[in-house]
């Protein structure tokens, strides 16, 4: 077992909830210091996006929902300031302002732990018409839903950058405000902005896929080269920015074969002067410092062919493209009339559930095979894995026995979860069960409360249709990989996260994180020793109740 591994695991049981106590957080919240969820540069040129009314959203009947699993078949837009717009509108923007009494607040098309949103987004781009006069690097600022030019380069070095990509590639960085969500959460935050990142990747992937594009994940960068690349190099405090990840968005049915930006391109963005400092956030900070090593231990080096090189495995490319009172909502059996941006714009957490309510087994058989790597393009971005399966507890659902399922992601992995897993669990596949779907009874009995009392006795859990926790392979990949699959494997779980937020959405059903769970009381209950599988994520899917009291306005004043 090696420094960084231990360095890890050190980490991941310190940030574990337990029914005796909870990972260690704030005692109470300090409202004074709370950080601003909107982060600017000041003194930069400031180039505002187009926007789209709640009316323009509703009208726009095309592409529908089931295009974006096909992005390359609706033909990929040409790079205008109309589509850039449309792209951050639908990734990262702000989705609709809420007020309850005197306090006013923005929800996002990404959604975020606390709705305190750690991540931060950049753009690195050749010119664009009527938006970028040459290649730029720039900072999107969802509030007033614009780019804060950070630095323009030659077109020497924009060429350099995007050699080995496809024509039309540009470049989306994403990076961590970590003291953003350890203000509320305390130690167990860097969970939490890592999910949060999964949401943010797989946000982008659907929004790019309505313009007829891809998004590849760089797996290959290191966490310094990312730095340089977005202007972050250098920078110390708790509100710095952690470089997390660089993706690449081009046009629909061409590949990208380059899993990295060309040293002779970094070596040019070291000479770069930047614009603009950062705002602060908050006036004063609490130090956790266990986030701090976590972050240190979980930064990547910049990787030939990582998996070669390291494991002398070579990663596969599965998939080549997206291959109460009632609130409203409508079931939907088939998709193919949702509209795509309604339902990315109409996505929010469901605050509370309707416990009578029942999600019929097309929808439910569905959502599952959704989340199946080779069914879905949103995991093209995921080089590496699955190594989520998802544990779930089926509450109503029309035609299932209420109890306890496990739901393989992966095929042939049944019998090693059988050695796993309790002796006295019975392994039985539905009747109903599509010959496709791995999903196998394991408990037969009512245990919504329970599913509440392992997720901090929310009750969401126990009232949606079903609450799934991500049981992901945790000891293995990180041995074999190295400690940055730490992030890597919640970035994966936030990604099924965004996706069945979607999934529920289209269906007429509603959708809610949970990141509070209790780890290993759930790993005792199925019988799970060591650190094989680790609780990461739970989700639950059901039919939203009306909130009371809260009133809702535009994003953005139309």
């Amino acid at each position: 077992m090696n420094a960084e591994f231990e360095a890890v695991l050190s980490y991941h049981q310190a940030s574990k909830h337990g029914f005796k106590a909870y990972a260690p957080g704030p005692r109470f919240l300090e409202m004074e210091i709370k950080p601003d969820p909107f982060l600017n540069y000041k003194g930069v040129p400031v180039l505002k996006l187009d926007t789209w009314s709640e009316e323009d959203i509703k009208s726009e009947l095309f592409p529908a929902y089931e295009q974006a699993f096909c992005p390359e078949k609706l033909g990929p837009s040409g790079l205008s300031r109309s589509s850039i717009s449309q792209l951050f509108f639908d990734s990262f923007a702000l989705s609709v302002w809420k007020k309850a009494g005197s306090a006013q607040w923005a929800l996002r098309i990404n959604p975020s732990s606390g709705n305190l949103h750690p991540t931060e987004v950049y753009l690195i781009s050749d010119p664009v018409p009527d938006l970028l006069e040459k290649p730029s690097v720039c900072h999107y600022a969802p509030l007033p839903h614009a780019l804060e030019l950070r630095t323009e380069f030659p077109r020497e070095t924009w060429e350099k950058l995007s050699s080995g990509f496809p024509e039309g590639t540009f470049f989306i960085g994403l990076t961590s405000i970590y003291w953003r969500v350890a203000w509320k959460y305390g130690v167990r935050a860097f969970r939490y902005a890592n999910h949060d990142l999964g949401h943010a990747i797989a946000a982008l992937t659907f929004a790019a896929a309505g313009l007829g594009w891809k998004t590849d994940l760089l797996m290959d960068m290191g966490s310094e080269d990312i730095a340089k690349l977005l202007g972050i190099s250098g920078r110390e405090g708790p509100e710095k920015e952690e470089p997390a990840c660089l993706l690449a968005v081009y046009p629909a049915g061409k590949e990208c074969p380059s899993g990295k930006i060309s040293l002779s391109a970094l070596l040019d963005f070291e000479k770069l002067s930047w614009n603009g400092v950062p705002n602060r956030l908050s006036p004063a900070h609490v130090e956790w410092v266990d986030i701090e090593k976590a972050a240190s231990v979980t930064r990547k080096e910049e990787t030939g062919h990582f998996c070669e090189k390291k494991s002398g495995l070579k990663p596969e490319r599965r998939v080549s493209g997206l291959s109460g009172a009632a609130s409203g909502h409508k079931i939907h059996s088939g998709l193919e009339t949702v509209p795509l941006r309604s339902v990315i714009h109409r996505r929010r957490s469901a605050i509370e559930m309707n416990n009578s309510a029942y999600m019929d087994e097309e929808s439910f058989y569905g959502i599952l095979r959704r989340t199946l790597p080779d069914k879905n393009p949103v995991f093209n971005t995921l080089v590496f894995g699955p190594f989520a399966h998802l544990l779930l507890f089926v509450n109503r659902v029309k035609g299932l026995l209420p109890g306890l399922y496990m739901f393989l992601r992966k095929p042939g992995e049944k019998e090693e979860f059988k050695a796993d897993f309790r002796s006295d669990f019975l392994w039985e596949k539905p009747e109903s069960c599509p010959y496709d779907l791995e999903l196998y009874l394991l408990v037969e009995e009512n245990l919504y409360d329970f599913a509440a009392q392992l997720s901090c006795a929310q009750r969401k859990a126990a009232d949606a249709c079903f609450t799934a926790c991500m049981l992901s392979e945790f000891e293995e990949p990180l041995k074999t990989f190295g400690s940055w699959m730490y992030p890597y494997l919640f970035w994966e779980c936030g990604i099924l996260g965004q996706l069945l937020y979607l999934e529920a959405e289209a269906r007429g059903f509603r959708g809610c994180g949970i990141g509070c769970f209790f780890d290993d009381p759930l790993h005792e209950t199925l019988g799970l020793k060591g650190f094989e599988y680790q609780d990461l994520y739970h989700f639950a899917v059901g039919s939203p109740l009306q909130e009371i009291g809260v009133v809702t306005f535009p994003a953005y004043g139309k």
